[in-house]
C-alpha cells in the first residue's frame, strides 16, 4: 500500500489508448480511470481536469458505497469505451464515424448492462478498483504486471458479489483516497498552496483519508436488508 503514496497522478493525464488492443493500453486505460479522459491542453484545461478528478475521487472515497450505481454506469461505460474500440479496429475494421459510433454504443451497452445486472455492475467496479490498484501496488511490466492485475481484479470482484458491503467500501476509500490525496499537491499548486508538496505530508493525507474514508461509509451505511420470502398457509 506505501506504494500508492509515491504516485503523481497529475502526470497520467493523457489521451484514451484507443490505437492499440494491446495488454499495456489496456493496464494504461484503466489505471487512468477519469483521468485518461482528459487531453493534454493548456493550463486551463488542465486545472478544471484535475479540480473534476478530485471531486470524483473524494466523492467515491467517502460516498463510494451510497453512490455505488452511479460509478458502477461510469465505470462500465468506460470500460465499453474500450471494448467498442477494439470491437471496431480489430474485428470489423471501421474508421471514421462508424468506429466513433461502435466505441459509444460499447460504452452504452456495457454502463447499461452493469445497472440493469447489478451484481455484474458490482463485479466490474470492484475489479477495476483492484486493478488499478494492483498497478501501483507491484512495479513489474509487461504481461506479468497485466496478469497480477487481473488475477487482483478476480479475487476482489468475486469477493465483492459475496461480501458487497465491505469490500465496495474498503476498495472505494483506499483507491479513491488514495487518488485524492495523489490529486491534492497538483490542485494546491495551480492554486498556489504549497502546504502538500512534501512526500510525508503526502503520506500522512493518503493514510488519513483512506482511514476517514472507511469509518465514514461504514458509519453512514447499512447492510442491505434481503427481502423475506412470503410463506404460503395450506389449508
Amino acid at each position: 500500500m506505501l506504494s500508492l503514496l509515491n504516485i503523481d497522478y497529475s502526470s497520467l493525464m493523457g489521451t484514451l489508448p484507443l490505437n492499440s488492443g494491446s495488454s499495456d493500453s489496456l493496464n494504461s486505460f484503466i489505471n487512468n480511470g477519469f483521468l485518461g479522459l482528459i487531453t493534454e491542453a493548456d493550463t486551463t484545461y488542465k486545472i478544471v481536469g484535475s479540480v473534476i478528478a478530485l471531486v470524483f475521487a473524494l466523492l467515491g472515497c467517502f460516498f463510494g458505497y451510497k453512490l455505488s450505481k452511479v460509478f458502477m454506469s461510469i465505470t462500465g461505460f468506460i470500460i465499453g469505451l474500450f471494448i467498442g474500440q477494439i470491437a471496431a479496429s480489430q474485428l470489423l475494421h471501421v474508421e471514421g464515424f462508424a468506429s466513433v459510433l461502435c466505441i459509444i454504443l460499447g460504452g452504452a451497452v456495457i454502463a447499461a448492462l452493469a445497472l440493469w445486472i447489478y451484481r455484474i455492475g458490482i463485479f466490474i467496479l470492484c475489479f477495476t478498483f483492484a486493478f488499478s490498484a494492483a498497478g501501483t501496488l507491484f512495479s513489474f511490466e509487461g504481461d506479468i504486471q497485466f496478469f497480477i492485475n487481473i488475477v487482483a481484479g478476480l479475487i476482489v470482484g468475486v469477493l465483492a458479489v459475496k461480501y458487497m458491503r465491505p469490500v465496495i467500501i474498503l476498495t472505494s476509500a483506499i483507491v479513491c483516497g488514495s487518488s485524492a490525496a495523489g490529486l491534492l499537491p497538483g490542485v494546491a499548486e495551480y492554486m498556489g498552496i504549497t502546504k502538500f508538496s512534501s512526500t510525508n505530508s503526502s503520506a500522512t493525507l493518503t493514510l488519513a483519508l483512506c482511514i476517514l474514508g472507511i469509518a465514514v461509509q461504514f458509519l453512514t451505511t447499512k447492510d442491505p436488508v434481503p427481502k423475506k420470502v412470503p410463506r404460503h398457509k395450506h389449508g
